[in-house]
């Protein structure tokens, strides 16, 4: 949710900035029902399905990370996907070393005032993590809107979405350009 209202921010900024968020449409994303089904399957493992037995669950989260490397390779041309790959390879490497969870901060999760959940959770804290500093480390302090835990991978993805927006909503419409189709004036 807090990466979201991130690229929705960014979104805003884009349009108080003078960028044209109508080219957005004009983008030809390869793949783009696997990213709506990876997406789903992320918030039913994380939202919904958090009692299904723990092996299927951590299968399905790190086969929406190979599904969402599938995609962000089909669409390698735009703008700013090679930082945002870099952040989500990050988080699904560290994920997979982990058996499924990213490891998060007991201290981040107490500054952001999450409790820790038993139930399968796509962050945790775990006794022994692998790649600790690349999970969930930094906290949105309780208190604040969508106070939550995040990590460098996080970051990372949420500024080559950024950079994405920006880019194809600033450039000129050209086809070869950042994947756009010819638009007629």
């Amino acid at each position: 949710m807090l990466m979201g209202l991130c690229v929705l921010l960014t979104l805003a900024v884009v349009a108080m900035t003078g960028g044209d968020l109508r080219r957005l449409a004009d983008l030809r994303l390869q793949s783009k029902g696997l990213l709506y089904l990876a997406l789903a399957v992320q918030v039913l493992i994380t939202d919904f399905l958090t009692t299904w037995p723990h092996p299927v669950l951590v299968a399905a989260h790190l086969v929406t990370y190979a599904a969402a490397a599938l995609i962000v390779w089909r669409n390698r041309r735009l703008p700013g996907l090679p930082l945002l790959a870099f952040g989500a390879a990050c988080n699904g490497l560290t994920i997979a070393a982990n058996g499924g969870t990213l490891p998060a901060s007991a201290a981040a999760l107490r500054r952001a005032g999450i409790r820790i959940d038993p139930a399968f959770s796509n962050s945790g804290v775990l006794a022994h993590p692998q790649l600790a500093w690349l999970g969930d480390v930094f906290a949105v302090p309780a208190g604040w809107p969508l106070s939550n835990v995040f990590s460098i991978g996080d970051v990372l993805i949420v500024l080559g979405a950024a950079w994405c927006l920006h880019r194809v909503c600033r450039t000129p419409r050209e086809p070869a350009a950042a994947g756009l189709s010819p638009v007629a004036a």
